[in-house]
């Protein structure tokens, strides 16, 4: 026992002292990917092209971003992607272009290794089948918390699937939030590395068959994270007496200061207790009147506001009303 406590103590000392990760993880800063394909200034006359290095020890994962025509005149960016393996399939037209490759673990980055030049000769066979997206459905919302499921139908004779995530005016100028290849279901879930923020995204998913690839199916949905503005109760007004029947219930929405503005809800509660333990009406609409018929007594109303993507405001002020 006074041994494990001994060592327990060591290991404590020398986390404090030198960095836990300096355990947990190798330091591979000072190491430099090396990369088998494509070779340097080489032409490519197989597509999909395939990127291949060696495996570094220390390294769980790597970084691989692939321009054209290069990193210092980018027209395309058209690969930034984290890779678990040490080779990878992708699809690119005939062109020019430059990659760089970086090894990640826990803890540490390797040195970047590139940019490496070099050319495909042989653009992709394009099959004129498409793969038929599922869900989620175009133009939704959803919060920066969403990873899908991204699904769609299985295509005859296909081999695999490609996902890709970019975000922009376009998917075809979008930036390139992620790309995977090698899916053999029909469904596909954002890892953990992929952050979304606020804005307009696009999803796309083709197949590869044994005669070529076809052409990206493409949806989008956006990114909504910012919560819609607290409403503000214009009438009945606070300690306002009305008359037994119905009364008419009117606040102000606000505006929405995020980039991404979804559609609006609202969701009124009336209730005879000021901590709203007993609500007697209550409904979920999408203006910002409504109507309930009230028998004598006291009442508490308050609103509050939800988001096409389910942002939710704070509950407005309280107004008290009294019925006879």
């Amino acid at each position: 026992m006074k041994t494990i406590k001994y060592i327990l103590f060591i290991v404590t000392i020398v986390c404090i002292f030198t960095s836990c990760k300096d355990i947990v993880a190798e330091d591979i800063s000072e190491k430099t990917p090396v990369l088998i394909l494509p070779a340097v200034a080489d032409t490519s006359m197989v597509n999909p092209v395939l990127f291949k290095w060696e495996a570094m020890a220390g390294a769980t994962k790597y970084h691989l971003q692939v321009v054209s025509p290069n990193f210092t005149n980018i027209s395309s960016y058209v690969l930034d992607t984290i890779v678990t393996d040490t080779e990878f399939l992708f699809a690119l037209d005939s062109a020019e272009f430059e990659l760089k490759l970086t090894a990640m673990n826990g803890g540490y980055t390797s040195k970047t290794l590139g940019p490496i030049q070099f050319w495909v000769g042989l653009s992709p066979t394009v099959v004129t089948n498409s793969v038929v997206l599922q869900s989620p459905t175009d133009l939704t919302y959803e919060t920066d918390s969403y990873t899908g499921p991204f699904s769609w139908q299985a295509l005859a004779g296909a081999t695999s699937y490609e996902f890709s995530l970019r975000k922009g005016a376009a998917f075809s100028t979008g930036a390139i939030e992620l790309t995977q290849n090698g899916i053999v279901t029909t469904s596909y879930n954002l890892p953990g590395t992929v952050i979304l923020t606020e804005g307009t995204y696009f999803w796309g998913v083709k197949a590869y068959l044994a005669t070529g690839e076809t052409n990206y199916s493409i949806r989008s949905f956006q990114v909504d994270v910012t919560a819609p503005s607290v409403p503000s109760l214009i009438t009945p007004s606070n300690l306002s007496f009305v008359s037994v029947g119905s009364t008419t219930f009117t606040w102000s929405n606000g505006s929405d200061t995020g980039t991404i503005q979804s559609p609006i809800q609202s969701t009124i509660e009336v209730a005879t207790d000021a901590g709203f333990s007993s609500v007697v009406h209550t409904t979920t609409l999408s203006g910002n009147t409504t109507q309930f018929t009230l028998t004598a007594g006291t009442y508490y109303w308050r609103v509050r506001n939800i988001d096409a993507a389910g942002n939710l405001s704070a509950y407005s002020t309280v107004n008290q009303i009294t019925v006879s």
